[in-house]
């Protein structure tokens, strides 16, 4: 039995003592008179994770760690029948500084639906919009991440149609910032982030669901049979334009993007204790000219990290898991897969392809639940073939030393909401 196993081991074997006094809520009412209503409430996801990569030495991502990572808490209130707000802070250790996530208000007084304001999430990826407490695996694959041109949470004002129980929409015009790193498409908020530049986004999605709508929850707990398939799209346009901001020949590059185009098809399936989702998304983003021209006078003409000679970053996105309540509302099974393929390959800092395999991940687990969502224990394990970017131990998007290895993760979560 190697290292990897013996630390799992007896990580699993302390979480089964550590989770009996779990217990379960749903916030905190502070305040209630009329339509007038005060509430705090928030979650706490302490994780375990072991990170067997197969570089080995200094610049490995081998490892394991124990950290918050979330702690997360709001406030939230009405002020009349139709204003609702939400400001939500999270003081998890996956960042340097608490991070502002949900914060916007709310007008639901509208005969043809509601307008909402702030900080929030795009409507775009249905793995995104479900929330981190109520995922199956303990972290959300490529089709829910930021880093892979997923848009995230961005100021902005977002109308959503009337509710109905066969079609949901949803669009908005969003302020959203962009990392200057071409070795990926990475969205971050003014307001969580520090972001290198900006543009103005134009995001919508329609919802589909034939048998009634349904929430944005995985997992399914004695459900009624339901069905869902969202077509979504977003498409961003570079406000500055300032081009190349740092070049270093052995690393790599900081550069701008002109726009992004983002296409995604998802699905959900709900029944009784059997529930399945899918996804595909398609990513196209389009360097800046002043980008393309630093990367032509330095001698740098097919590429880099992301980006195929012809100055763009096309790539797909893929996720299908499904899972089944083996205890009823107790003890959940659940198996999936995820991947990243680039249109071009992955190119070093001499435009170089040192990786054109597909980014593949699959992953395993078992989810334990006191309260359904509310108190649970999730176990997963992810298989990661020709990775390109991945979490280290302690959470840490990085890219790692070995582009293109195979990596295996083993994520050990507890979760309780307030």
């Amino acid at each position: 039995m190697n290292r990897f196993q013996l630390r799992a081991m007896g990580v699993l074997a302390g979480a089964a003592v550590t989770a009996m006094p779990m217990l379960a809520s749903a916030g905190i009412t502070l305040y209630e008179e009329g339509n007038k209503s005060l509430e705090i409430g928030g979650r706490l996801q302490p994780q375990y994770r072991l990170v067997d990569a197969d570089s080995e030495g200094e610049g490995s991502d081998s490892g394991d760690d124990f950290f918050l990572r979330r702690m997360r808490f709001y406030i939230e209130g009405t002020l009349t029948e139709n204003i609702y707000g939400i400001w939500q802070v999270d003081f998890g250790d996956t960042s340097e500084d608490p991070e502002v996530k949900d914060a916007f208000i709310n007008y639901s007084g509208l005969s043809a639906g509601e307008i909402q304001v702030g900080n929030m999430n795009v409507p775009y990826s249905r793995e995104l919009l479900t929330s981190s407490k109520r995922q199956q695996f303990v972290e959300r694959t490529v089709v829910g991440d930021h880093n892979f041109g997923v848009p995230d949470r961005q100021i902005g004002i977002l109308y959503t149609a009337a509710p109905s129980d066969v079609f949901q929409v949803a669009a908005g015009v969003f302020n959203a910032g962009l990392e200057s790193d071409l070795d990926k498409v990475d969205f971050e908020s003014r307001v969580s982030g520090d972001p290198d530049y900006f543009g103005k986004m134009f995001a919508g999605r329609i919802d589909f669901t034939p048998l009634g709508g349904f929430k944005l929850a995985q997992g399914a707990f004695g459900e009624e049979t339901k069905f869902g398939l969202g077509l979504n799209g977003f498409y961003w346009d570079n406000d500055s334009d300032a081009g190349f901001e740092d070049f270093e020949a052995d690393s790599s590059p900081e550069g701008e993007y002109d726009s992004v185009t983002g296409l995604g098809v998802d699905a959900a399936f709900r029944s009784g204790y059997f529930s399945a989702d899918a996804a595909i998304q398609y990513t196209n983003a389009e360097v800046t000219d002043g980008t393309r021209d630093f990367l032509s006078d330095n001698g740098v003409t097919d590429g880099i990290g992301f980006v195929n000679d012809e100055g763009d970053a096309k790539f797909m996105t893929y996720m299908v898991k499904a899972g089944y309540m083996i205890v009823p509302s107790k003890l959940e099974f659940t198996a999936g897969f995820s991947a990243l393929d680039l249109d071009d390959g992955y190119r070093d800092a001499d435009g170089t392809i040192i990786s054109d395999d597909m980014d593949k991940r699959y992953s395993a687990g078992l989810n334990y639940f006191f309260n359904k969502h509310d108190a649970k224990i999730q176990l997963t394990y992810e298989i990661g073939r020709d990775v390109l970017y991945a979490n280290d131990a302690n959470g840490q998007v990085i890219n790692p030393a070995g582009i293109g290895e195979d990596q295996n993760t083993l994520f050990l979560q507890f979760q309780q909401v307030l």
